[in-house]
């Protein structure tokens, strides 16, 4: 058995598609006037999907490279997003290009302008950046005005109405109740991490072995201490970053996510936190939590707007975890018994999630 399910890790690792994360792109829109100054913040390993930056292929994006492809690097991008005011279209200008590192490597930014006929209050926002290539992309759009806020793109939703005034505060928690659920049906790390500490909620461990819980209500009790965790967590996140508290580097807060899944994956197979699954729980919430507010503060978003973008997030993270609760421990209950469960689920699918683990901690580090 065990050697079958170390093919499927192989099978698995081969593919790369366990290896990325879902790409943001970061679009910041400030009106002055007619015109729209434009600030747009893409990683080049996302560039190299649409304009082969990597002209040697050594798997490095040198700035000679990217100098080199520059006028093809800026026609593909300004190409994917169109700005309009009443059904006429805002031209866009030139872009300069330099880069930025953000938490997740190096980006290029892309400098330039839209004219507009009128004075700009509200526009049209089309984007289209990647979506052919990678339809979990998203694009996080900052609108810079009196109400500073941000909203997000995705290939689901590529056209919007964006208001300078600033959006209500309803709006801005539903954004980001929104992007907690994109989280957690993407995120596979996060994803790996929750299966697994809900495939032993219907099992018990004694001497070694594993013996299946009499009742659904303990499992759920347990489940329930799990997500609860997970919550306080992002709390105690929500608070540390929103007064500035604690800011830990972000590239090793991803590091230790690729860590903390293995070490959930590994407690399934030896015995390393007979009774601590709420910990690690607690563990992975405070670092995704850091992991977002990361991405708001790469997007430019103020203490005010953390605030509510890191609870909606919350939110949804939970909205979606429950759902997820919800879909699988039953199933998991009627199924804890046979061989299908025990080894096929629990034991293979501990090993592959450990495989995929140790693949993301070499990736990041």
């Amino acid at each position: 058995m065990r050697a079958r399910a170390l093919g499927w890790v192989v099978a698995l690792l081969a593919t790369g598609a366990w290896a990325h994360k879902a790409s943001d792109s970061y679009l910041t829109l400030v009106p002055r006037g007619a015109e729209v100054s434009a600030r747009w913040d893409i990683a080049l390993k996302d560039l190299d999907l649409e304009v082969e930056l990597d002209a040697d292929g050594d798997g490095q994006i040198l700035w000679r490279e990217v100098l080199a492809r520059k006028p093809e690097l800026v026609r593909a991008a300004q190409s994917q997003l169109q700005l309009s005011q009443a059904g006429a279209a805002c031209v866009v200008r030139p872009a300069t290009v330099r880069l930025t590192r953000h938490s997740d490597g190096v980006y290029a930014v892309l400098d330039f302008s839209f004219g507009c006929p009128a004075e700009v209050e509200q526009v049209r926002l089309d984007y289209a950046l990647l979506f052919q290539t990678d339809p979990q992309h998203r694009g996080l759009v900052r609108l810079a005005g009196a109400g500073d806020s941000w909203v997000a793109f995705s290939a689901t939703e590529r056209s919007r109405e964006l208001t300078f005034a600033g959006v209500s505060r309803a709006q801005q928690l539903g954004e980001a109740f929104a992007s907690g659920v994109h989280h957690i049906a993407k995120g596979w790390d996060h994803l790996c991490f929750l299966f697994a500490l809900l495939l032993p909620s219907v099992l018990r461990r004694r001497q070694e072995k594993w013996e299946s819980v009499a009742r659904l209500r303990p499992a759920l009790l347990e489940v329930l201490k799990v997500v609860t965790s997970f919550t306080l967590a992002h709390s105690v996140t929500l608070a540390l970053a929103a007064f500035d508290v604690v800011r830990p580097e972000p590239k090793w807060v991803e590091v230790a996510i690729a860590a903390s899944v293995g070490l959930a994956a590994l407690n399934n197979l030896w015995t390393l936190l007979p009774e601590g699954r709420w910990s690690l729980a607690f563990g992975l919430g405070l670092l995704h939590g850091f992991g977002f507010v990361s991405a708001m503060q790469d997007l430019g978003a103020g203490p005010a707007g953390l605030w509510i973008s890191v609870l909606g997030f919350n939110l949804g993270v939970e909205a979606g975890q429950a759902l997820i609760v919800a879909l699988f421990v039953p199933l998991a209950f009627a199924l804890r018994d046979t061989r299908l469960y025990r080894v096929g689920l629990l034991q293979a699918g501990s090993i592959g999630i450990l495989g995929a683990a140790f693949w993301w901690l070499g990736e990041r580090i």
